[in-house]
């Protein structure tokens, strides 16, 4: 089994067993401005054809007396293959505690689904998000994009194949930015995954993000760690180039003494850079 594909299987029993200890540390608590919150869960956001009771679902964490506030929008990672948002309520915790409404959401996994439906789950989710938030307390002229691994690579494709949304009935300059956290930006690169995304050179360019950059986009802020997957850095370099070069504002930034299961599981521990890097993002980029 080549490398990457071990390395990507074992991500959905790491994130489990990593991220299980930030839900329950002593030390996983939230910095920045202590909102008390809601929390809804199991929200149905796609009921059409291929319907998955388990998928098409997500969560909300709303900031109490709070309206009108900025919204965060989490993809779980996994590879493609695994992962659920039951794992990431120390996330949504988090952020609704500084103040944003924060949702987390699954979607179908391979082999349930190849390229193109994970990305248009995620555009299922976020067309839900856009026309619900407000009764939630959030702004949906206001949406953030973040993920992680897998995630990381569904964030950043959501905002650069405008395709995708345009089948939801809208357009990517709703995105007001792009954190991604350890993404996979060049699918052409990868030596496996054909069960995700088929062999096909097409295919696979469709699903690059790295391919999509053609105009001016919303502002991305790249992240990734220090001990990261191999080729994460580069290819977060390499995306950050091709979108600054089309007059997008875009930075890397990297988060040093973490890994690529760490980097996410430590998100709300104090003075965690990451966290504080995404809330700052946000914060700058409000209208």
């Amino acid at each position: 089994m080549p490398k990457h594909t071990r390395i990507f299987f074992s991500i959905g029993l790491a994130l489990y067993l990593g991220l299980a200890f930030s839900y329950t540390s002593p030390l996983a608590q939230p910095s920045g401005p202590p909102y008390e919150f809601t929390v809804a869960t199991n929200l149905v956001y796609y009921n059409g054809p291929g319907f998955n009771p388990q998928k098409h679902i997500l969560d909300i964490f709303s900031p109490k007396d709070l309206s009108n506030a900025p919204v965060l929008f989490f993809i779980h990672g996994g590879g493609w293959r695994s992962g659920d948002k039951s794992i990431y309520p120390f996330l949504g915790r988090t952020f609704a505690q500084q103040g944003f409404v924060t949702v987390v959401i699954s979607y179908r996994l391979t082999p349930e689904v190849q390229h193109p439906g994970h990305i248009q789950d995620v555009a299922r989710a976020f067309a839900w998000v856009y026309k619900n938030i407000a009764q939630y307390g959030g702004n949906p002229n206001q949406i953030f994009v973040t993920g992680h691994s897998a995630g990381g690579h569904l964030a950043a494709l959501l905002a650069l194949n405008k395709k995708y949304l345009q089948a939801e009935g809208l357009s990517t300059d709703l995105i007001k930015g792009v954190s991604p956290v350890s993404g996979v930006y060049n699918i052409t690169a990868l030596a496996d995954f054909n069960d995700v995304f088929t062999s096909d050179p097409e295919t696979r360019r469709d699903a690059s993000p790295v391919a999509q950059v053609s105009e001016k986009q919303p502002p991305f802020l790249l992240i990734y760690a220090q001990n990261d997957l191999p080729t994460l850095d580069a290819q977060a370099m390499e995306l950050s180039k091709l979108l600054q070069q089309k007059g997008t504002e875009a930075k890397t930034l990297l988060v040093p003494n973490k890994d690529h299961i760490s980097i996410i599981g430590s998100i709300g521990i104090p003075n965690d850079l990451t966290t504080e890097s995404i809330a700052k993002f946000v914060r700058e980029h409000l209208n």
